[in-house]
């Protein structure tokens, strides 16, 4: 949260003010002191961040704009005329890569947030590309590789790294045995693995 916005207070901020949910300071007394100075700009803070929240959600529940089919939507390129040829078309988004494009871990991850190109991030080994390009958050659900997916990796061959029971996925609703929660990153997994 930063540094409490009272005067001569460098203490750690660890509470915000309910009115305007902008303001930080590290204590009521804090805000008390403050709050002759403050009371001025409360509402006018409340209706911004009330207007930014608004807009954020609007945002995220505003439908992708389908991308055209003519280019690859990782690195523009025209299809046909720059020899180039779709690799990938995400079933879900419409996301199209060309076969430079599907080998990178930036441009070959479409628009979903849970899967990739129509792959669930739940039922695959994890990987730095599993995040959203439409929000830039990387990927934090529960992941259930199986056999089935063709990966090896699977309860009955690492027991320790995968939870005791199955229980409903947070990503699919598939009831499965999930990664547990300290092999989820992409990191400590291959550290790990």
């Amino acid at each position: 949260m930063g540094v409490c916005w009272a005067n001569d207070c460098l203490n750690e901020a660890t509470q915000r003010c309910s009115g305007c949910k902008t303001a930080f300071y590290c204590s009521a007394a804090c805000q008390i002191a403050m709050w002759s100075a403050h009371k001025k700009e409360c509402k006018i803070n409340r209706m911004l961040y009330d207007m930014e929240q608004k807009r954020a959600e609007e945002e995220k529940n505003k439908p992708l704009k389908k991308p055209r089919k003519t280019h690859c939507t990782g690195c523009n390129g025209k299809f046909k005329e720059d020899w180039l040829e779709v690799d990938q078309e995400c079933p879900d988004c419409a996301y199209l890569t060309c076969e430079s494009c599907s080998c990178d871990n930036s441009k070959g991850t479409c628009y979903c947030p849970n899967s990739n190109f129509g792959y669930r991030y739940c039922d695959r080994e994890p990987q730095t590309y599993h995040f959203s390009r439409r929000n830039g958050r990387a990927y934090k659900g529960d992941y259930h590789p199986t056999k089935d997916a063709g990966y090896e990796l699977n309860p009955s061959d690492l027991p320790k790294a995968f939870e005791k029971e199955p229980r409903k996925c947070n990503n699919c609703g598939e009831v499965a045995v999930c990664l547990k929660d300290e092999y989820r990153n992409y990191n400590a997994y291959n550290s790990w693995f």
